[in-house]
């Protein structure tokens, strides 16, 4: 494994480094690649080259020069014999590129420029998909696809323009005019490492004594990297006066990694070292280097530093938190191994026993400058859902790292309860509170970049997608006129994400239709990776990262994908503890944390999420799964199938209670309570009370309580305006209120606040504007918690259904509530007028049976009109079996219907057979309770002998009669009368006796019952 020494000796060999890795970082390095590179490829060095060309001269000779010496093989064989001997000396022992080659490609050039003929780059290039335009000649210069360059300075073979002998290089200026001028004017801009070349090569000098006369002292500094050990100082000052620096190692402390198993030469390896040092070396943590006496204010300041960097993004990914200086300091593990649930492994001893001394803001040995940084750091940390430091010392004996100690962060952060931004605003669920400082927020010149994202993510949050739009806008030229392009470049990621909401303006009415679509042009516009390349400019490699990071939603994506693989072990987790099975993982806790990171990601960062799919199916399936793991605390002895953890939930608290508010799919949590026969959910200590002072907040939202002329609520005009004047926001918090009333209904309140929280409700759904639908789940309430309510409060609510002359399926709920509650409740103050029977088919005998006796007459008679004009009996069941109306003429109407029932067909393919099956069996229900007779049913007209039976089963064949008819004629009235008949009985044990069958066992032990 590649290892670099985490503590980086400052001397010059680093600074030289530093400066190249900040070039990578900028994108401004040049690597100019000479013969070194490739000879352990198997192309010779120039020296090896001139003694082969020397050999195939006719005569011997003592010439020096290496150009005359090409140029006199040239003269002698003429060019074709010429370059044959040429390729020959060069290509003979060649091979593949080698990992020098590769290295280069990574330290990620702006270009690569090299004097070498080989191909060996362009395999690279070519084997990795590199994005890089090679130029051989002057004509592939304007043709090149690609801002990156592979520039073959002196040619190649397959061009027929070879640069080596003396006439090449006299006539470079005239055949190389576009290459040599562009090659050269990168040292006026670029930083050029020179690889593989050797000091005393001449056409380094040259070319760079050349640079030196075209710019004078207006070029750029080069580097020359040498593997010499030792390089004299008269060597190292001439080429600093020729503008190279000469990278070399000058002792053996400076050793700078661990040699890879690498097939390379000697010299190649340490060229390969040096260039992984480079690729590896970390340039924050090299300038902010702290030695092993710095003070406690240097370490607070080196921690501050770095975290302060990722100011506007309060919620880092883990890994990202763990690779940052000083927290990485000595490391002897992969960042993605120093995490380990909520602890972070701590190897830096110096910051571990500065926290661990730390005692928050009430310590007298810190200065409160030091408090306040560390405070800031601390609270960072902990939101990146890191909780404690782990103490790593040494290895233990399996040569593993692990914590001695655990470091506890929450107690050592001080909290601001006090802020009231609209952020906080908002998180309190004081929507009128919000609404009321976004209006009169505006972003300028005077404004905190700080308060304007949180205003921006804000309008987000109330659904005021146009003007969300408009501030994103406003932040990008404000961040860019600041230089804080990690906050332009994120502003506009979200622009990207806010583009599917922008439609929802033009249902307000509040834009054109034209207008969504030149913002939608506008959105498609923003290129995120040309913005993200405009940023590496601006901020440092770690800024960058976390950037792409976002930009790729790859820790999104992670994230959602951990959740799914908990939400997969749920359900063998719930069976096997309903089971009495054994289970050892603590999978509720670790989907919380998931499920807290993806939130904190998102809404901390003020990330709009919308893009991602998997997020709100992922949120959603969580909430469920938290309501799973609560279910299984009622199962006895379930503290021994926990190892490791609880395996399931005590108890509720405030994120979860935000993330059904927020994201839970109300219909489907409906389903899931009532399938397990959950109520009364309890919420941790804590978080009851914030719970219930969020739900206050929000419903009081809607009214104000006036200054003066008593204390009785007034509508709140201001923030009910902004409702009426945005659909959106309209439905956003009519979602919210019905999420609201599920956890009133199935949660753990003491009747006092359920009786304050009532209350508001009263005055929320008095000043807003609900439809039936709205309502659906207020109705949970009167069912969960109806007993708990004062009859005082429901009957104001009445009233205010009354007010607006709605008579629904909730004004019902609460009448039926009252009514069990005091079986002589009457309803004396109702508008008849305001039930419409058309839509309340089957729940009308509530409100009849409130009625006093004059409304009930008017109800009669308007029920009675009804049911003239309605041919459905069940209607008609419901108004018999209830005693609303028992006339000859009703029932007559109603035998009338289920002649028409009792002529059919079951095998009929136009047959709905359950609905007549149902239809029948309702009548003769009520024939069995004796509440209507069989007179006027036409017998000889009924087709199905399961019909026949139902109206005389005393009297009928019993050799026709068929066990299976009791597997759906099995109500109680069936049941008490089957038990007077002996061969129903008989047939039923008898049927029992040759084959179990579960529906027909249940009937048999409801017709013992009634026997016995």
């Amino acid at each position: 494994m590649f290892c670099i020494p985490y503590l980086m000796v400052k001397n010059k060999f680093n600074n030289n480094i530093a400066s190249l890795k900040e070039a990578i970082n900028n994108d401004r390095l040049v690597i100019f690649a000479g013969a070194g590179i490739s000879k352990d490829s198997g192309i010779p060095l120039w020296t090896e080259l001139e003694s082969g060309i020397k050999s195939r001269l006719n005569d011997p000779t003592r010439e020096t020069d290496a150009l005359k010496i090409a140029q006199m093989l040239y003269n002698e064989k003429g060019e074709k014999e010429y370059n044959e001997i040429i390729k020959e000396l060069l290509f003979r022992n060649n091979s593949s590129y080698n990992s020098l080659h590769e290295t280069i490609t990574e330290l990620n050039p702006q270009h690569i420029i090299t004097t070498n003929y080989d191909r060996h780059f362009e395999g690279v290039i070519s084997d990795r998909g590199l994005p890089f335009s090679i130029v051989s000649k002057d004509e592939d210069l304007p043709y090149a696809k690609h801002k990156k360059l592979l520039i073959k300075y002196h040619g190649d073979f397959e061009n027929h323009n070879i640069v080596l002998k003396e006439n090449d290089y006299l006539e470079f200026s005239q055949n190389h005019t576009l290459k040599e001028v562009f090659v050269k004017s990168l040292f006026s801009n670029k930083t050029i490492l020179f690889l593989g070349y050797s000091v005393s090569d001449p056409n380094l000098k040259l070319l760079i004594r050349e640079i030196q006369y075209l710019l004078k002292k207006h070029y750029q500094r080069a580097y020359l990297l040498t593997t010499k050990v030792e390089v004299s100082d008269s060597e190292v000052k001439y080429f600093e006066s020729l503008g190279i620096n000469i990278l070399f190692k000058d002792s053996d402390e400076t050793e700078i990694s661990e040699i890879e198993n690498v097939n390379l030469s000697d010299i190649g390896k340490k060229v390969y070292s040096q260039l992984k040092y480079i690729k590896n070396f970390k340039l924050y943590e090299y300038r902010n280097l702290l030695d092993d006496n710095s003070d406690k204010s240097k370490i607070i300041n080196e921690l501050y530093n770095s975290l302060s960097r990722f100011h506007y993004t309060r919620v880092l990914p883990q890994i990202t938190l763990a690779s940052l200086y000083p927290l990485s300091k000595d490391a002897k593990e992969e960042p993605a191994y120093l995490v380990r649930g909520t602890t972070l492994k701590c190897f830096n001893q110096s910051l571990y026993e500065l926290i661990s001394n730390y005692e928050g803001q009430e310590d007298k040995n810190f200065t409160s400058e030091e408090k306040d940084k560390l405070n800031y750091c601390l609270g960072r940390i902990v939101m990146s859902g890191i909780y404690s430091l782990g103490k790593i010392e040494n290895p233990d004996s399996w040569g593993s790292y692990r914590a001695k100690e655990e470091l506890e962060l929450i107690p050592k952060i001080k909290y601001n309860d006090t802020c009231d931004c609209i952020d906080c605003t908002l998180n309190n669920y004081d929507y009128a509170g919000a609404v009321n400082k976004i209006f009169k927020y505006h972003i300028n010149d005077n404004t905190e970049l700080w308060n304007d994202l949180i205003y921006t993510y804000s309008l987000y949050r109330i659904r005021d997608y146009y003007n969300c739009f408009l501030a994103l806008k406003d932040i990008i030229v404000k961040a860019n006129r600041l230089n804080k392009l990690e906050v332009s470049f994120l502003a506009k990621y979200n622009l990207k994400r806010l583009k599917w909401a922008v439609s929802n303006e033009f249902m307000n009415d509040r834009i054109s239709w034209n207008d969504v679509q030149e913002i939608k042009t506008e959105i498609d516009s923003i290129n995120l990776d040309e913005e993200l390349d405009k940023v590496k400019y601006f901020v440092d490699k770690d800024v960058f990262d976390f950037l792409k990071e976002v930009r790729d939603g790859v820790y999104i994506q992670r994230l959602c994908n951990e959740i799914d693989e908990i939400f997969v072990k749920v359900p063998r987790t719930v069976e096997s503890i309903k089971n009495g099975g054994s289970h050892s993982s603590n999978v509720f806790n670790n989907l919380y944390e998931a499920v807290r990171k993806l939130k904190a990601f998102l809404d901390t960062n003020f990330l709009i999420g919308n893009g991602f799919s998997p997020i709100e199916d992922t949120l959603k399936k969580s909430i469920n799964t938290f309501i799973l793991g609560y279910y299984l605390k009622n199962f006895a002895g379930i503290k021994k199938h926990s190892f490791f953890g609880l395996s399931h939930i005590i108890e509720f608290d405030t994120f979860m209670f935000n993330l059904i508010i927020d994201n839970s799919d109300n219909k489907e949590l409906i389903r899931i309570l009532e399938k397990n026969e959950i109520h009364d959910i309890k919420i941790g200590k804590e978080s009851l009370g914030k719970i219930f002072t969020y739900i206050n907040n929000f419903l009081k939202s809607s009214y104000k309580i006036p200054r003066h002329f008593g204390n009785d609520p007034v509508i709140n005009k201001s923030f009910i305006s902004a409702v009426a004047q945005n659909e959106i926001f309209n439905r956003h918090l009519m979602e919210k209120f019905s999420s609201i009333c599920l956890v009133i209904a199935y949660f753990d309140f003491s009747k006092p606040q359920l009786k304050t929280i009532y209350s508001n409700i009263n005055h929320y759904i008095n000043f807003m504007k609900f439809s039936d639908e709205n309502l659906e789940c207020l109705n949970r309430i009167y069912e969960k918690k109806g007993k708990l309510l004062d009859d005082d409060d429901l009957l104001k609510t009445l009233k205010i259904f009354d007010k607006n002359k709605k008579i629904d399926s909730t004004y019902l709920s609460i009448v039926e509530c009252l009514k069990e509650k005091n079986k002589k409740f009457k309803h004396e103050d109702i508008d008849l007028k305001s039930f419409d029977l058309n839509r309340n088919t089957l729940d009308f005998p509530i409100l009849y049976h409130a009625l006093d006796s004059d409304n009930k007459k008017a109800f009669k008679k308007n029920l009675e009109a009804k049911l003239g004009k309605v041919n459905d009996g069940q209607m008609f069941y419901i108004t018999i079996s209830e005693k609303i109306l028992l006339t000859k003429k009703i029932k007559n109407q109603y035998k009338n219907i289920i002649n028409g029932n009792l002529k059919v067909k079951l095998d009929e393919t136009t047959i709905d057979t359950d609905y007549v099956r149902f239809r029948v069996k309702q009548f003769f229900d009520l024939v069995n309770k004796g509440i209507i007779d069989d007179q006027g049913i036409n017998t000889n007209e009924i087709e199905e002998d399961q019909f026949k039976f139902l109206l005389n089963p005393e009297n009928f064949e019993p050799s026709m009669f068929k066990v299976d008819w009791l597997k759906y004629y099995n109500w109680d009235s069936y049941c008490k009368r089957f038990s007077e008949i002996d061969y129903i009985k008989t047939a039923l044990k008898d049927s029992l006796k040759k084959r179990f069958d579960e529906k027909l066992s249940e009937t048999y032990f409801k017709i013992e019952k009634w026997h016995q």
